[in-house]
């Protein structure tokens, strides 16, 4: 390579290294780049278009991240990464689940790039514009208001439960719906901002969140989570029915932890608590666990 050229090199090499191996041509140009030295960069490999004026350098098997990024930089200046993609990359939607490119973009009427789906709100203040992982995205607020559109309400219920441990902000997300009381999923977003909150923040594993989840998906009162009994901690009480509920992972499946679980049970059931365990196996049925939690509540308290 000519030594005029290897500064230049690094520099869009460190431009990639911050930006998940991406980098727009506008960028390019910005750094002192010339047309047709990034033209011939192009032709010989070097980048590789994955949107128009926007490239993956070295090589095109970049990230999640680098694909989410790519497709903000395709769009104008001032675009963020929104709805189901954002969901994903503030950690309020599963990975698992696939969802086309959504770029939300200021400016009415702008038509987006082949391959985004490009979405012009009536007002995208920089309040609901954030940047993680050195991606710009709409704020976790405006991201579950945006799902609310895309997501069937118990998918739109399980990222606004997911988003309350992350920031949700609901006097914000209560101004957007006042804006917008008759936009799709409006009503879902009502009722969420209607109801208890979910006390997520309160669980210490994935299982005990499931299970507080499913009681709250199938319309169950909601326990105290994690809360002090005759001197022992307990995962789920409803103290009215007097019913205890256990998450058990796989640490429960050791004989000496089964034997503290035992005995723990048995000193409850004595003061007149029934104690029901679940492991990841039973809530593989979510809607048994709870139809079965609910006939317990309902015998313990008639």
């Amino acid at each position: 390579m000519d030594r005029k050229c290897r500064p230049m090199a690094a520099a869009i090499a460190d431009l990639a290294a911050r930006q998940h191996g991406v980098v727009a041509r506008r960028q390019l140009l910005a750094i002192g780049v010339t047309s047709d030295r990034l033209n011939g960069l192009a032709r010989r490999g070097h980048l590789h278009r994955l949107h128009r004026g926007v490239y993956a350098v070295g090589h095109a098997r970049i990230s999640q991240e680098g694909r989410w990024l790519a497709a903000v930089l395709a769009c104008v200046p001032g675009a963020a990464l929104s709805h189901g993609p954002a969901g994903q990359l503030h950690g309020i939607v599963p990975r698992r689940e696939r969802f086309a490119l959504h770029v939300s973009v200021p400016g009415r009427g702008r038509r987006g790039p082949t391959g985004i789906v490009t979405h012009s709100p009536r007002r995208l203040p920089r309040s609901d514009i954030t940047v993680r992982n050195r991606i710009p995205v709409t704020t976790v607020t405006r991201t579950v208001w945006d799902l609310a559109t895309v997501l069937t309400p118990l998918g739109t219920r399980r990222a606004f439960e997911q988003a309350e441990r992350r920031g949700l902000d609901r006097e914000r997300l209560g101004a957007l719906l006042d804006a917008s009381p008759s936009r799709k999923g409006s009503g879902t977003i009502r009722k969420l901002l209607g109801e208890r909150s979910l006390p997520l923040a309160a669980t210490r594993s994935r299982l005990e969140e499931i299970l507080l989840a499913t009681c709250r998906d199938h319309g169950l009162p909601l326990p105290a989570v994690n809360v002090p009994l005759l001197g022992y901690e307990v995962d789920f009480l409803w103290l009215d029915a007097m019913l205890v509920v256990e998450a058990d992972g796989a640490d429960h499946l050791a004989r000496a932890q089964r034997d503290r679980d035992n005995a723990r049970d048995a000193d409850l059931a004595l003061a007149g608590y029934l104690i029901r365990r679940y492991s990841w196996t039973a809530l593989a049925d979510r809607t048994a666990v709870a139809t079965e939690i609910a006939a317990m509540i309902g015998a313990r308290i008639r």
